[in-house]
């Protein structure tokens, strides 16, 4: 037969707490008597004396303070501070309170150490954190996801985390606190459930004189005697389908082909589904009761037994029924382009993958002199057989299609000698760095000048506080990476106040993204 269709009141202590050893003199800043921080506990021990919780605390990266019981002499390590949980912070006799300071790591900058909101690190670290990526846990899973924090709005985008519940059909919208979600067009539901919305059952737009079929987030019209071009309209079409009565098996089925499944009302809805499907050159079908009515299962393969004839098997549920394809294995096709069977003249086209053109797919198609690539403004679109190549020019780094300048050679080099903390401050010649633009700095430009990872005395480096990273600087490995500076007002306060920074081993030297700090404190270097 011939088938032809067209058609998502607390009271502060300050206390001293001696060490034995030089290194622990920065640890700590204050002792709160009668307090502490609860709900917060990850490690509990018993110790002899106060500085022993300290070197305990010392000991495990993600403490972030601790509460010491003299009565007891019980040791409680914390993983947040009370600025981060102010709630829990709590009246507790014989109890005080302490806050890590030297060699603490920030709230959200490791994946050991996830904060539950953007809010969270702000609060623990202060108003100045910078915005930027941290490791979150906000739906408490234990597992941390990095996520953009805006620390001016305190919001992350759970859309760009993928860190929200909505459909696989539905469009995330990121909103202040939360997130919205909305069923794609052809779905209905509340954004979190979306379920195929049957518009042949519902008005739909099918020409008079046209059959509606189902298909998932959509419809197809299949017109008497045009077949459908663009889901509603019927125009003309040059496709034909020969399905003999010699190629169709009844307990058959073609496996390993079927590129389209449908659940369909009759036969010819099953051919239709085959003819509207460009390669679809045989179809296995069955049928059965459902609801007093026979509905068939179609399934619509892009190969016929011929070519394939090992994955023709027995199915006693199913019959197989082939159309006289004109694709063969010996068509012209090239560039692994897909012969699409009983269209023109010839009786089959060329499907060409992308990058290739011409009535067999034999042409190249030059993306980059035709302004087709997605190379980025400052990257050099080269073209290849198939395809192009991104690449960044001279001083810029990234994939090609972004392309960002790399601040190993776009950065501005702070000349002031006075910077080494080596320097003693004149009286009178206090200088501060309120005025820093924020930005990638590199100390003078000589090799072998760090900022300093040890605590320098007050009156250096040309300003009263002078400033010191905590931790050691990164590898070329590690890429970009979050650090603490700390500004020290000596005799042991060696963190007046702190600050993130981004540091970046350029091989030879260091940058830093620095921004503006109030009076009186300066970033400084020393010489290694």
């Amino acid at each position: 037969m011939l088938w032809i269709f067209r058609h998502l009141p607390v009271l502060l202590f300050l206390s001293n707490i001696e060490y034995g050893n030089a290194n622990n003199q920065c640890r700590t800043e204050v002792n709160i008597q009668g307090m502490a921080l609860k709900r917060s506990v990850f490690k509990r021990w018993s110790v002899a004396a106060p500085h022993l919780c300290d070197v305990k605390c010392g000991q495990e990266i993600t403490c972030q303070s601790y509460n010491y019981n003299r009565k007891y002499k019980i040791c409680e390590l914390n993983n947040r501070t009370k600025e981060a949980r102010p709630e829990n912070f709590l009246s507790a006799p014989a109890w005080f309170y302490i806050r890590r300071l030297n060699g603490r790591a920030p709230l959200g900058s490791i994946p050991d150490l996830p904060a539950l909101s953007c809010h969270e690190i702000k609060a623990s670290e202060g108003k100045d954190t910078i915005s930027g990526k941290y490791w979150l846990d906000p739906t408490g899973t234990r597992k941390a996801v990095l996520i953009y924090c805006d620390m001016i709005k305190e919001d992350m985008d759970e859309c760009k985390g993928d860190n929200h519940d909505c459909d696989p059909n539905a469009n995330c919208t990121n909103t202040y606190g939360s997130y919205d979600c909305a069923c794609m067009e052809g779905y209905t539901g509340d954004g979190h459930s979306c379920a195929d919305v049957y518009e042949c059952i519902r008005n739909h737009s099918c020409q008079i004189n046209s059959s509606c079929t189902n298909i998932r987030g959509s419809r197809f019209c299949a017109c008497q005697a045009e077949v459908v071009t663009d889901g509603r309209n019927c125009t003309e079409r040059d496709r034909t389908m020969l399905f003999p009565q010699y190629y169709n098996f009844p307990g058959k089925r073609l496996v390993n082909h079927v590129i389209h499944k449908a659940r369909l009302r009759n036969l010819d809805d099953c051919v239709l589904f085959c003819y509207l499907n460009d390669n679809c050159v045989s179809l296995n079908f069955k049928k059965y009761a459902e609801n007093g009515g026979i509905t068939y299962i179609c399934e619509v393969n892009n190969a016929t037994y011929l070519e394939y004839d090992l994955d023709l098997i027995t199915d006693g549920n199913f019959n197989y029924h082939g159309s006289k394809s004109a694709c063969d294995k010996n068509l012209p096709c090239q560039n692994n382009a897909t012969c699409q069977s009983g269209f023109t003249l010839k009786r089959y086209r060329c499907s060409c993958p992308l990058g290739f053109e011409g009535e067999r797919c034999e042409k190249d198609i030059d993306e980059c002199k035709r302004n087709l690539s997605s190379c980025h403004v400052n990257a050099d679109c080269l073209n290849t057989i198939g395809s192009y190549v991104c690449r960044c020019h001279t001083g810029y780094i990234g994939d090609g299609t972004t392309c960002n300048a790399d601040v190993c050679q776009f950065y501005t080099v702070l000349e002031d000698y006075d910077r080494d903390v080596k320097n003693e401050t004149l009286s009178g010649y206090v200088k501060c760095d309120d005025n820093l633009n924020s930005g990638w700095y590199r100390f003078l430009n000589i090799s072998g000048i760090t900022m300093p990872t040890t605590c320098p005395p007050r009156y250096t480096c040309g300003t009263i506080y002078p400033g010191w990273l905590i931790g050691d600087h990164p590898t070329v490995d590690e890429g970009e990476v979050i650090r603490t500076v700390c500004f020290s007002r000596g005799l042991g306060r060696c963190c007046e106040k702190d600050y993130f920074i981004t540091v970046k081993n350029c091989s030879s030297f260091y940058v830093y993204l620095l921004g503006a700090i109030p009076c009186p404190y300066r970033y400084c270097f020393t010489y290694n």
